[in-house]
């Protein structure tokens, strides 16, 4: 059987069968499609799912389900899929495809090429046993969900697994939300995924600024009902903060309801270029915000898989600014995008970078100017930022530019090569203006598009993420994306320009364009 990877260009109808029930999505600025533009995508998304288009050919007893719509910019959507075999699901068999409100299809995504069906459902590894050796790969578990079959595909390899989430902690103290594949024949452990993320942060108060907050009765809380989910609560207690006014803060980044405060700012400002520049309904994407707690006595802060939590720097300020509440909830936007957390090093990192740099320059806020540094605002460690997004080189000696080794480096260095792209793409190699020059590994200039459009390419491409998700698989994306953005092939241009100027080549099943 032969799969393909991207294509463009059938107008399809609709399966029956999926999990995710549509409706009209709410009208945001920049979007005026008619309620059933949606109902017409998702069918022909449906169609082609059911049909094996393209990139989605499937075997006799594979089945796609329907997994998350997510509105996109131009008329387009985002539509996702799992797979299951012979009703076992299979991981790493996801798909998306790229649809417009007319019902055609601009583009199909696989996690795999490969046919899924593996020799027998029946597993010769226990479940007791398989989940006493997946419990072995976490330092500390307080909670694990019932295991589950399924077939994992692993570099388009299936095998039968038992599939396991723990809820722990990591040998540093930090949280963990684990899952652990072990294989259902040989009861070795064929992969593991961790969706906490965590990092080392600084943070700056944002000055004299509005959040919104509510009221019940005579008291104020630091939740906000229009951003269902959205609230700030103290780690020790698991209280959210309430007083009987609502001026919130003392100027003093010691102080818990200033970071608060300051939080509910920042995921704030980020929700609200979610909507006006990325057509995005909420962190969630179907209207709803995450939790968070300030008040973890540690150097760090980092998302769970559900929350997000605010720790100090070394002057016992908590580290709420923009750039790092930015960066943690964007970490909940690539889990809850198709495909899910991105496995390979760098990319969850870089997102969540990419998605702090989107707010600041979002707010332009007085105090906190947008700059693609990553927590400057506070000297945590005597040595500035902790990340460079124009020149990566210059913290830590992060790389700037692609290799076959960036897979295998620490997460956090291994985030340089995509800020780099990011920063490229938006401004350019000499942008002028005050902003900063940024070398090409390939010695080209680039010319940038702006950071609202390089946003709206980088999310693009996330909205076309599958399972197994590289640096490799990105330009593919963020390439298809910028295709369907812009006819004239403009952007399509600048996005391929700033991969290259990365040291990422051209990848096979990349889209062309012509104008």
């Amino acid at each position: 059987m032969k799969r393909t990877t991207m294509t463009a260009g059938v107008a399809l109808a609709v399966l029956a069968s999926g999990v995710v029930a549509f409706a009209a999505p709410p009208v945001f600025a920049g979007q005026d499609q008619a309620p059933d533009r949606q109902a017409v995508a998702v069918s022909a998304a449906d169609r082609a799912a059911a049909s094996g288009l393209d990139a989605l050919a499937k075997g006799p007893e594979e089945v796609y389900a329907r997994d998350l719509v997510t509105p996109y910019l131009n008329d387009l959507y985002s539509v996702s899929y799992q797979r299951t075999w012979r009703g076992v699901p299979v991981v790493g068999g996801d798909a998306t495809v790229l649809v417009n409100g007319q019902g055609q299809v601009k583009a199909t995504v696989a996690g795999t090429s490969a046919a899924v069906a593996v020799p027998t459902t029946t597993a010769k590894i226990t479940k007791a046993a398989a989940e006493r050796t997946a419990r072995s790969a976490q330092a500390s578990t307080s909670k694990a969900q019932p295991s589950r079959l399924v077939v994992k595909v692993t570099e388009d390899k299936p095998a039968l697994a038992w599939e396991q989430l723990l809820v722990g902690t990591k040998k540093d103290g930090s949280p963990s939300h684990l899952t652990v594949w072990v294989d259902a024949t040989t009861g070795a452990v064929l992969d593991q995924v961790e969706d906490a993320a965590a990092g080392s942060l600084n943070s700056e108060l944002n000055g004299q600024v509005t959040i919104t907050t509510s009221k019940s009765g005579s008291t104020y809380r630091l939740l906000d009902t229009t951003r269902p989910g959205l609230q700030c609560a103290d780690y020790s207690t698991n209280q959210v903060f309430s007083k009987s006014t609502d001026s919130w803060g003392t100027g003093s980044g010691t102080s818990k309801e200033t970071g608060c405060g300051d939080v509910l700012y920042a995921a704030q400002q980020e929700w609200n270029m979610l909507k006006d520049w990325l057509g995005r309904n909420g962190h969630n994407g179907s209207g709803r915000s995450w939790p968070a707690k300030v008040g973890l006595n540690q150097l760090n802060a980092y998302w769970d898989g559900s929350t997000v939590t605010i720790g100090k720097n070394s002057a016992g300020k908590w580290i709420a600014s923009m750039d790092v509440v930015g960066h943690e909830y964007g970490h909940g936007l690539d889990q809850n995008t198709p495909g899910g957390t991105s496995r390979e090093a760098g990319l969850g990192e870089a997102t969540g970078d990419i998605f702090g740099a989107l707010t600041e320059a979002y707010a332009n806020n007085a105090k906190d100017r947008p700059d693609y540094l990553v927590g400057e605002t506070v000297d945590l460690q005597g040595r500035g930022p902790i990340r460079n997004m124009y020149n990566p080189s210059l913290v830590n000696n992060d790389p700037n530019c692609y290799s076959s080794s960036i897979p295998n480096t620490e997460v956090h260095k291994a985030a340089g090569p995509l800020n780099h792209w990011f920063y490229l793409l938006a401004e350019g190699s000499n942008p002028g203006g005050g902003k900063p020059t940024s070398p090409t590994c390939n010695n080209t200039a680039v010319t940038g598009v702006g950071i609202q459009t390089a946003g709206k390419i980088f999310y693009g491409g996330m909205l076309l993420k599958t399972s197994g998700m590289t640096y490799k698989k990105y330009r593919v994306t963020t390439l298809t994306a910028a295709k369907n953005l812009d006819a004239t092939c403009g952007l399509y241009n600048k996005t391929k320009a700033a991969w290259n100027a990365i040291s990422l080549p051209a990848q096979a099943g990349e889209p062309t364009c012509t104008a």
